[in-house]
């Protein structure tokens, strides 16, 4: 018996942990501010000006199990270059926005942006 129950207890601490991996991000009501993260177009850089610092929200295995989504466009852009800013980038490229509200099997009819990109920094002298 003894066995089964922490058996049991594993499992249930593992689920707590895989639930709460994303509860530190917020969503939606957060506050918008002027972000000092830049959005590039493809091609307004040469690779050789700056470095790569992640991809926000997919370089992650918790990406695997929940994205963050947002109730407009406007705010899941906003995220999405907070969390670089998070990470020390200066900008970020390759910026794409998905509506994941209006999905087939999904009885929700109301719109869940995310929006996910590479954040960059520029190489001193780059600016």
């Amino acid at each position: 018996m003894k066995i089964r129950s922490s058996r049991l207890s594993a499992l249930a601490a593992g689920a707590a942990c895989v639930l709460c991996a994303g509860a530190g991000i917020a969503q939606g009501g957060a506050e918008q501010r002027a972000s000092p993260v830049r959005i590039y177009d493809l091609g307004e850089l040469h690779m050789s000006r700056y470095e790569v610092v992640g991809r926000p929200w997919t370089d992650s295995w918790r990406s695997a199990f929940w994205l963050p989504t947002f109730p407009t466009r406007e705010q899941a852009v906003a995220a999405l270059q907070d969390e670089a800013a998070r990470r020390g980038a200066d900008g970020l490229f390759n910026v794409n926005c998905l509506d994941q509200g209006r999905r087939m099997w999904s009885s929700g009819t109301e719109p869940a942006y995310l929006c996910y990109g590479t954040a960059i920094r520029l190489r001193p002298g780059q600016g």
